[in-house]
């Protein structure tokens, strides 16, 4: 436990190698891949936030379009592929906190000209900001929730309160890789609460919900619509990486 725990200190203070091209050197990321790295940027669907492939004239895409996503709308920084899929996988699971670190101080950059910029809503203001939950069991084999880091560099940063116990996973569920988007809904629902001693926190409060990524964006729906049932106002999510949006209203 230890000797894991101070690999990963000196990650983050002295990384020896590139997160995402292992070439040795004293960055975190190297030049080249930070270059390589893709932000979202238009066309973008004004809901989910997701890449479009093509400018429709709907604001949003195919997925979102006449349906409920759970959150008012979403962002995401980057888009899931290349050196951004290895820079995520470099933190979620090889515990690299220093990538982690690059991708949270990125997200913070993003969101430094407002809400009402970020999410295109005059005069938007949020009050709390709430992380994806692990599993319990999953925390214990991860040993840090991947969420949380940037959650709580963004609360710093706009002078939020973090709530990491806002929410708690309360089943277990299998990993969304390779299900459908209707078979991700399944795999999610019923799958958070609010525990009570946070419903005073949460009443009346509107809310970012921050994760990792977001792909058919049913685990941001499923939270949010949990937070909503314990009192929240309003919840918007924002998430590190985000896959680009392919179906289109016709």
């Amino acid at each position: 436990m230890w000797d894991r725990a101070w690999r990963r200190l000196i990650q983050l203070l002295l990384p020896a190698r590139c997160a995402g091209c292992q070439q040795l050197g004293p960055e975190v990321v190297c030049a080249d891949c930070r270059a390589q790295l893709e932000p979202v940027g238009e066309p973008f669907c004004v809901r989910c936030g997701r890449r479009r492939l093509t400018d429709f004239a709907s604001p949003d895409c195919g997925e979102c379009h006449g349906e409920s996503i759970g959150v008012v709308r979403a962002r995401s920084l980057y888009i899931y592929a290349g050196i951004g899929r290895e820079l995520l996988h470099q933190y979620k699971f090889n515990g690299y906190l220093g990538a982690g670190r690059f991708l949270a101080e990125r997200l913070a950059e993003r969101t430094a000209p407002g809400w009402p910029e970020l999410f295109g809503e005059p005069d938007l203001k949020l009050d709390a900001v709430v992380p994806v939950p692990l599993h319990p069991r999953r925390l214990r084999q991860r040993r840090f929730n991947q969420s949380l880091l940037p959650a709580r560099l963004l609360a710093e940063r706009h002078g939020l309160s973090c709530l990491p116990q806002g929410l708690v996973r309360t089943r277990e569920t299998e990993t969304q890789v390779g299900l459908s988007a209707a078979q991700r809904r399944d795999n999610v629902r019923g799958a958070f609460s609010v525990p009570d001693t946070m419903l005073a926190e949460l009443t009346g409060k509107r809310v970012l919900l921050v994760d990792d990524l977001m792909t058919t964006g049913a685990t941001l729906a499923s939270c949010a619509r949990t937070l909503k049932r314990g009192g929240a106002a309003a919840v918007y999510g924002l998430t590190l990486f985000s896959t680009v949006q392919r179906i289109e209203p016709t």
